[in-house]
C-alpha cells in the first residue's frame, strides 16, 4: 500500500525570521521538537549550500520525514532574498504516518541536484510570504493534510549486487555516527536502504564540507571525505529527555567516572547550545547595525558564512562617524588651535 504524505517547510518569508511555515495537522509540541532537532541540523554549514542540497530522511515509531535542504534558488527564480537583500535557504519535505517495525513502500526517490520532487513545496512559504511582524497568527505555521504523493516510487529490493552499505539504526550503535563518501550511486544506495530500514533510523546526503557535528543523524555521506569512517556522536539535549534507561540503569547505581563523563557531555551539549544562540543573537545584532548603517545594502544571507563583505565608504568629514554600531562625540574640552576636533570613544 502505498503511502500518504503531509508537508513539512521550514525557512522564514520576506520580513520573518526562520520558523516551521507548515506542519502535518497531527503534529504536536512534542513531534516539532523531533523533527526540528534534524533539521536544524541540516543547515549547518550554510555557505555549502549552494548547488548542493543536501537530502535527508529521518524517522522514528510514528513518522518517517524525508526532505532537502538547499538554496531558494536552486527550487524557484522568484522570492529567493529577505527584506534585507540576503539569498535564502530552507528545508521543504514530506512527513509519512507510520505503525512500528513497519518500513515504507513508496517514497520520493533520490536525485541529486534535481529537486523536482520538493518544488511544489515553496506554494507553502509563498502563503506567507508577505506577512509583517504586527500581522495576528503570525508565527502560527500552516496544518497540511496527507494525499498521496504523485512522484513517488516504489522502494526496489536489496541488490546484493550493488553490495548497498551497511546502515546505522538506532538498535546498532546510536551513539555512534557512519560517514561515507558522497557518492551518488552510493547516495541512493543509501537513500533506499533508510528506506527500508523498519527501525528508527536518520540519514544526511550530500554534505559538502566536514561532516554534520553535535548532530543527531547516524549515517551521512560527506563529499571531502575518504574511505569510511565511525564516529562517537553526542547526543543532543532532546535524545537525552526522551531516552529510556535500561535495566541495568536502573538497577546499578553508576560509578563516580561515569557520573563525571555523564556530567562532562552534558555540559558540552549545553555549551554547544548555548554557541549556536549565541551566534543567532549576533546575526540579529550584525542585521540591526547593518540597517542603522547609511551605506549601500550588499546582499547577504542570514548565517554569517554566507554573508558578503560590505565596501563602506566612510566620509572622513562627517563628525559624528560610526564604528560598529558606537558613536564617538566631541570632548568638552579644547587643547590647542590646530585640533578641531578631539573625539573621545563613549558607550
Amino acid at each position: 500500500m502505498s503511502e500518504e504524505w503531509a508537508a513539512i517547510v521550514y525557512g522564514r518569508s520576506y520580513h520573518l525570521d526562520f520558523r516551521f511555515i507548515t506542519i502535518p495537522h497531527d503534529f504536536d509540541t512534542k513531534n516539532t521538537t523531533w523533527a526540528l532537532q534534524y533539521i536544524l541540523a541540516t543547515t549547518q554549514q550554510a555557505r555549502n549550500l549552494a548547488n548542493s542540497p543536501r537530502w535527508s530522511i529521518f524517522k522514528n515509531d510514528s513518522y518517517c520525514i524525508v526532505g532537502v535542504t538547499c538554496m531558494v534558488r536552486d527550487l524557484i527564480e522568484t522570492m529567493v532574498k529577505d527584506d534585507r537583500g540576503r539569498p535564502l535557504y530552507v528545508f521543504v519535505g514530506y512527513v509519512a504516518q507510520l505503525d512500528p517495525g513497519r518500513s515504507l513502500s513508496s517514497f520520493p526517490e533520490y536525485e541529486g541536484e534535481c529537486l523536482d520532487s520538493f518544488k511544489i513545496l515553496y506554494q507553502e512559504i509563498e502563503k506567507v510570504w508577505s506577512i509583517k511582524e504586527y500581522e495576528r497568527d503570525r508565527r502560527s505555521p500552516l496544518l497540511s493534510q496527507y494525499q498521496p504523493l504523485d512522484r513517488a516510487v516504489e522502494i526496489p529490493p536489496a541488490d546484493l549486487g550493488d553490495r548497498p552499505p551497511k546502515l546505522n539504526d538506532r538498535s546498532k550503535h546510536p551513539n555512534m555516527t557512519y560517514l561515507w563518501s558522497s557518492v551518488h550511486l552510493q547516495n541512493k544506495l543509501l537513500w533506499q536502504a533508510s528506506a527500508r530500514c523498519s527501525q528508527p533510523t536518520s540519514t544526511c546526503l550530500n554534505i559538502n564540507g566536514k561532516p554534520l557535528v553535535n548532530s543527531p543523524f547516524l549515517n551521512q555521506t560527506v563529499a571531502q571525505l575518504d574511505g569510511f569512517q565511525i564516529k562517537e556522536r553526542v547526543k543532543t539535549s532532546v535524545e537525552r529527555e526522551t531516552s529510556i534507561p535500561d535495566s541495568s540503569q536502573m538497577t546499578t547505581r553508576p560509578s563516580l567516572s561515569q557520573k563525571i563523563s555523564l556530567r562532562a557531555r552534558e555540559d558540552l551539549d549545553l555549551t554547544l547550545q548555548q554557541a549556536a544562540k549565541v551566534a543567532t543573537a549576533s546575526q540579529e545584532l550584525i542585521g540591526s547595525f547593518g540597517d542603522w548603517s547609511k551605506s549601500k545594502e550588499t546582499p547577504a544571507d542570514d548565517p554569517p558564512d554566507l554573508q558578503t563583505n560590505e565596501n563602506n565608504e566612510n566620509n572622513e568629514n562627517n563628525e559624528e562617524a560610526d564604528s560598529f554600531g558606537f558613536k564617538t562625540k566631541k570632548s568638552s574640552s579644547t587643547t590647542d588651535e590646530n585640533d578641531t576636533t578631539n573625539k573621545q570613544d563613549w558607550f
